[in-house]
């Protein structure tokens, strides 16, 4: 009885080595290589406006943060014509106005624009205090916000 057990447990062995080898001998195929630079869809990128007011600096430098990271994004593109867009109305002030360079704070409000002669209709808003060395980390909240905003209306830009 031990030895047809043996012989069992060795003939199974014997077909799981058998098996591993062939697995190893059979040759990989690679996948195919992915491009690693970010194409604009024209089906999902959104023509957006960064329209700001406000006399300080750090205000300054967060609407031209988001002109730039608008402008990189292949999911959006800066536009000023008369089409239908996402207009982002960012208002600044100095926090303190006896210290303007420690913080700002701010309102933005997404709307969409059909075209100039459409009155807008109001997506979102949002305000608070920004510093310096907090543009980078607003910026990139905002520029996710918008894409959510894009995609949950985004029948309003099909035709």
């Amino acid at each position: 009885m031990l030895r047809k057990i043996l012989a069992h447990t060795f003939l199974a062995l014997a077909l799981i080595v058998l098996a591993a080898g062939q697995a190893m001998a059979a040759p990989a195929t690679a996948p195919a290589a992915v491009p690693n630079s970010p194409a604009k869809v024209d089906a999902r990128v959104t023509a957006v406006d960064v329209q700001a007011e406000g006399t300080d600096s750090i205000g300054a430098r967060l609407s031209t943060a988001l002109k730039e990271k608008f402008n990189t994004s292949s999911l959006f593109r800066l536009s000023s014509g008369n089409e239908p867009k996402l207009l982002l109305l960012v208002s600044t002030t100095p926090e303190f106005p006896t210290r303007p360079q420690v913080g700002s704070a701010y309102s933005v409000i997404w709307v969409y624009s059909q075209t100039e002669s459409y009155l807008p209709m109001l997506l979102g808003r949002e305000v608070g205090t920004v510093s310096m060395e907090d543009i980078d980390g607003l910026v990139a909240r905002i520029v996710e916000r918008t894409d959510g905003l894009s995609v949950k209306y985004n029948y309003l830009w099909k035709k």
